[in-house]
């Protein structure tokens, strides 16, 4: 295969970061190969710097569904691809593409009624890890696709940039350090923030002497002034870019987060990760890899994936259920497990 074009307009950080041991499977196996990646705006500047990806083709929609239809499809036509493999999970658009284009092999799951646009197809899998449902399809090629683990590709320099913050900041080098990640995209996932700041004033009085980092967009930033001011805190909230946010969490002992892009972005720099679900099923979005804890309940109507909550007596009990204690012995266990590798 010369030219590889991979589909998934899915266009989340964490869709991203799951992505990679696909990605990489296929840049090794088919080495000197092209590998673009078909997404959404949202991620491009991110992926252009992934070390398996050669080029980005940025599905806008800014000029109507079908005007910006055409134009891609001229787009990836030009590029004469080899293979298009279509990762996002449901899309019938990704699916679509590739067949305007006349791309010669294309493989991804039949779902949305797409089979009729691959040339290959499988059943779909909800039932394990993202990381496998998309390492699924490039079974279809009798790849190898043992190699699972993630990665993050942040830089050096992305490393001297948190150390400086940090310093600015006054931190020290040697300071423990625990992430908080108050926010994540749907408000459905999220945790109260008086759950946060109890959390916080707990784990920052267990003994450690381990500080507590908040991290997030700028977007965010209303979430951290809803914290008491009393809070012992060194608020990031907006002051780091994606990559340098997983510097940051690489120098991080734990990271308490609810489902989220950073919580991928910890699992994938080996920062322990306490994760807390609601409408969202762990088994396909925990953080991957060993030495995280998942803290969920078992509410009937979970999982939903829905963004608004719809129960009209107890809204948003998947997330309320959950207790700070709980949060706080978790996070204490990790820190404890810290100290005994080390």
């Amino acid at each position: 295969m010369q030219n590889i074009l991979v589909c998934q307009t899915g266009g989340w950080i964490g869709d991203m970061v799951l992505l990679t041991p696909a990605l990489r499977t296929l840049k090794q196996t088919f080495s000197g190969s092209r590998l673009e990646l078909l997404l959404r705006p949202r991620v491009a500047d991110l992926m252009r710097s992934h070390p398996y990806v050669d080029d980005c083709i940025v599905d806008e929609k800014t000029e109507g569904r079908c005007r910006s239809l055409a134009n891609l499809v001229r787009q990836i036509r030009n590029r004469s691809f080899d293979l298009a493999v279509v990762l996002h999970p449901t899309s019938f658009r990704n699916a679509l593409l590739p067949f305007l284009a006349r791309i010669p092999i294309r493989i991804g799951t039949n779902v949305s009624g797409r089979g009729i646009l691959l040339t290959e197809s499988s059943a779909d899998n909800t039932n394990g890890h993202e990381v496998h449902r998309y390492l699924r399809v490039l079974q279809m090629l009798d790849l190898d696709t043992t190699s699972d683990d993630l990665e993050f590709w942040h830089t050096d320099a992305d490393r001297h940039f948190i150390e400086n913050l940090l310093r600015v900041e006054g931190v020290s080098r040697g300071d423990r350090l625990i992430a908080v990640n108050l926010g994540t995209t749907w408000k459905t996932k999220r945790w109260n923030v008086e759950n946060f700041a109890e959390v916080i004033h707990k784990i920052t009085h267990l003994g450690s002497e381990a500080k507590v980092v908040l991290t997030g967009s700028p977007a965010e930033q209303t979430l951290a002034e809803a914290l008491p001011a009393s809070l012992p805190i060194t608020n990031l909230i907006g002051k780091t870019s994606i990559l340098q946010l997983g510097a940051l969490l690489e120098r991080c002992e734990v990271c308490l987060t609810c489902d989220s892009g950073p919580m991928h972005i910890a699992a994938a720099v080996n920062t322990p990760t306490v994760a807390l679900f609601g409408p969202t099923d762990p088994r396909r979005h925990r953080p991957y890899g060993t030495g995280h804890t998942v803290i969920e309940k078992s509410v009937s109507c979970r999982p939903c994936y829905k963004r608004s909550c719809h129960l009209q007596n107890a809204p948003y009990l998947c997330m309320q259920e959950i207790g700070a204690g709980e949060v706080v012995k978790a996070v204490e266990t990790e820190l404890y497990q810290k100290d005994c590798i080390v």
